[in-house]
């Protein structure tokens, strides 16, 4: 009987860990084929420990990540070689692990400015509300979102009359987020399709947020470029399509290992203006 037990308690350790492998690296080269003779070539390094986001390279500019006590993500900096400047994000917490501020430090013209974003929560709703150094500290933002089981669903903007100049509705399908709808003010339509395997991007933002990142990858992805709503999506995606043409359609096979989460994808924009090639490594 212990012998029965120990076999199967290394099957389900098994299990575990193949269901949940850690990050080791990723390599991206994106190529811009703007025509023969002026073709743009952009290299992304993206390095990990024990599964956590640490440092992200390109040709010009180094960003690195750090975490606090409880393993969440709470700065970034970013440098570029050979120069002054640099970018500097911030990420607080209550004792709930829900993410209450965001502050980025980044240059503006001559001048460094400072955004700030406060989260408020009341029920369903979280009330966030940023301003920045350089506008007197008023309210330059007034957002609303609303969550349905742990998901946001609606995102609504107001101006300073309290008026809602922004709307749009977030629709999920199979643990994936399958659309965004405008209903008021930008009323774009947003399509996603996804492979059915284990998504990459879901590695990255548990690790980042812990057990909150449902809410707190999208609230980050309004305010930071660095994150995607979509990464929250249980799935790789597949396709990207709008119903504006200022959205430019995206389209993205995978490889596979045996635990189903992608060694190499193939992303290419448009009608083939842009591709990326990413290589995954695991430990």
């Amino acid at each position: 009987m212990v012998i029965c037990l120990m076999a199967l308690s290394s099957v389900i350790r098994g299990q575990m860990m193949e269901e949940y492998p850690k990050l080791k690296n990723i390599k991206v080269v994106k190529k811009f084929f703007r025509n023969s003779q002026n073709d743009e070539t952009i290299t992304k390094d993206i390095h990990f420990k024990d599964g956590k986001l640490t440092t992200v390279k390109t040709s010009d500019v180094v960003q690195n990540f750090f975490y606090n006590e409880k393993g969440l993500l709470n700065k970034t900096t970013k440098e570029r070689v050979g120069s002054n400047w640099n970018e500097v994000t911030q990420y607080y917490y209550d004792p709930k692990d829900r993410l209450v501020e965001f502050s980025k430090k980044y240059q503006d013209g001559n001048e460094y400015v400072v955004k700030t974003v406060k989260f408020t929560y009341e029920g369903a709703h979280i009330k966030a509300e940023a301003k920045k150094s350089n506008s007197h500290n008023q309210l330059v933002e007034d957002i609303e979102y609303i969550v349905e089981n742990g998901l946001i669903v609606r995102r609504v903007s107001r101006n300073r009359n309290n008026q809602i100049i922004g709307k749009t509705e977030y629709s999920y399908y199979n643990e994936n987020v399958s659309r965004h709808t405008g209903l008021v003010g930008d009323k774009t339509i947003k399509m996603y399709t996804y492979d059915g395997k284990n998504s990459v991007n879901l590695l990255i933002v548990k690790s980042l947020f812990g057990a909150n990142y449902k809410v707190i990858t999208p609230l980050i992805s309004f305010y930071d470029e660095e994150f995607d709503f979509q990464s929250i999506s249980k799935n790789n995606e597949l396709t990207f399509k709008a119903t504006s043409q200022k959205y430019t359609p995206v389209t993205e096979s995978f490889k596979y290992n045996a635990s189903n989460y992608p060694v190499s994808s193939l992303r290419i924009d448009g009608d083939g203006f842009a591709k990326t090639e990413s290589i995954y490594f695991y430990e």
